[in-house]
């Protein structure tokens, strides 16, 4: 996806953000302490909403950033939590080990979700930049 259409996919979620709480521009806007000016262009899809707006999305709106950003799960961040309990509820997952670092990092991860963002962002990043060894590490793992 080219960073034009991923602002035209954000556009059109915000709008439907607005439209489904039902305010104004200027209202939303002022929800999200932004200009309306930045919105307006965060709506039309000219530009991309920055990590504060993305923060103020999912802690004052209950917006799934996995949804706004990534496309998938609900769009209520409520609404996962409770698909998650309920996955939880009937499937066993197998223990797995981490460190004691990794172990913080993700309990930070669940509760800074912009924490989660940065990482994922770091993590597109070096597939980009790394593609082959990605590539060369997933083929080993899966036995192919």
């Amino acid at each position: 996806m080219s960073r034009n259409e991923f602002a035209q996919a954000t556009g059109a979620k915000l709008e439907k953000i607005r439209k489904a709480r039902n305010v104004t521009i200027t209202n939303m806007a002022n929800a999200l302490a932004i200009d309306r000016v930045t919105y307006v262009k965060n709506e039309n899809g000219v530009t991309i909403p920055n990590f504060l707006t993305l923060y103020k999305l999912a802690n004052d709106f209950d917006i799934s950033l996995d949804w706004f950003v990534l496309d998938e799960a609900p769009m209520h961040r409520s609404e996962k939590i409770t698909e998650t309990k309920a996955a939880n509820d009937t499937t066993s997952l197998p223990s797995l080990s981490y460190t004691a670092d990794i172990k913080e990092l993700m309990d930070h991860m669940d509760k800074i979700p912009l924490l989660r963002y940065e990482i994922l962002a770091q993590f597109h990043r070096f597939k980009e930049e790394h593609q082959a060894l990605v590539e060369k590490s997933m083929k080993a793992n899966s036995g192919v």
